[in-house]
């Protein structure tokens, strides 16, 4: 990764690979995130060194992600990535980071980044607030509410509910649960409504997820994924889900999801089939 000549902009290039491809033949979106959070990763090592992505002490993890999934992107061509720090805080920091693909910007991510060690919330190292606060570009940047937070109090009640058995691959560098498990889960969620849907020859694509990372700990009980309809529009809905471990939120996230006529790429009216479907789902 190289600076541009602007000092508070990171760049990067990064290539998708075969097998980050969905069945619609575009990088699927939990890949899409990865992709965010390796650009993170990489501005990290250029400004701290090649072994800052250790964390045998303080380790630095998102508290709140808030995706765009602005276009679909394809196999076969590099993205270029840019990311730059907006604000930082004792513990924590904001960034924000583009990927752009044939000059086309095809996905956004705001990450707001917390300090933790020990599995407790810890100020950042003041080496690391003092250069990312030099890096600080102070521009106003308002992530969205987090209205879904406050229907997790019943999180047991939502109507689609599936048990998931973590695997090796959900360990981090730092043996704890990855973000980029949480990131799987949380679209496992939204999939076991979605395969029950009948969408009636129409597609549906994810626009947006907003994900709020409570607790990282890593273990080997089977963990249950809840997610119901938090809101219905013209031509989307939103799906509201979480991860319980042992009863306890470790994730959750809200995804807007948008039905798209195959034939002209568009957005599409809800059709009344699954409108009802969808409305059989709503969690108060």
């Amino acid at each position: 990764m190289t600076k541009t000549n602007n000092d508070s902009i990171f760049t990067c290039t990064l290539s998708p690979r075969y097998t980050d491809l969905d069945n619609w033949r575009h990088v699927n979106n939990s890949r899409i995130y990865q992709l965010h959070q390796e650009v993170r990763m990489r501005a990290h090592m250029q400004q701290f060194g090649p072994d800052a992505w250790f964390s045998d002490e303080v380790r630095l993890r998102p508290l709140r992600t808030n995706t765009q999934f602005r276009q679909e992107t394809f196999y076969g061509e590099d993205i270029q990535a840019q990311l730059r720090v907006i604000s930082v805080h004792q513990d924590s920091f904001h960034v924000l980071s583009e990927l752009y693909q044939g000059g086309r910007l095809v996905g956004t991510q705001d990450a707001l980044m917390g300090a933790t060690q020990q599995g407790q919330r810890t100020v950042l190292p003041d080496d690391i607030r003092e250069r990312l606060s030099a890096l600080a570009t102070g521009e106003e940047a308002t992530l969205p509410e987090t209205a879904y937070l406050n229907q997790l109090h019943h999180a047991h009640n939502f109507p689609v509910r599936q048990q998931l058995t973590p695997r090796f691959s959900d360990i981090d560098a730092d043996s704890q649960r990855s973000e980029a498990a949480l990131g799987r889960y949380m679209e496992q969620a939204r999939f076991g409504g979605i395969r029950q849907l009948d969408f009636e020859g129409l597609r549906v694509m994810v626009a947006a997820v907003d994900i709020s990372f409570t607790d990282y700990h890593m273990s080997w009980t089977t963990m249950e994924l809840a997610s119901g309809i938090s809101q219905i529009g013209n031509s989307s809905f939103r799906f509201t889900g979480c991860a319980l471990h042992k009863g306890e939120v470790q994730v959750a996230a809200s995804s807007v999801m948008v039905v798209i006529d195959p034939d002209t790429g568009r957005p599409a009216p809800l059709p009344r089939g699954l409108r009802e479907q969808l409305e059989g789902w709503v969690i108060g």
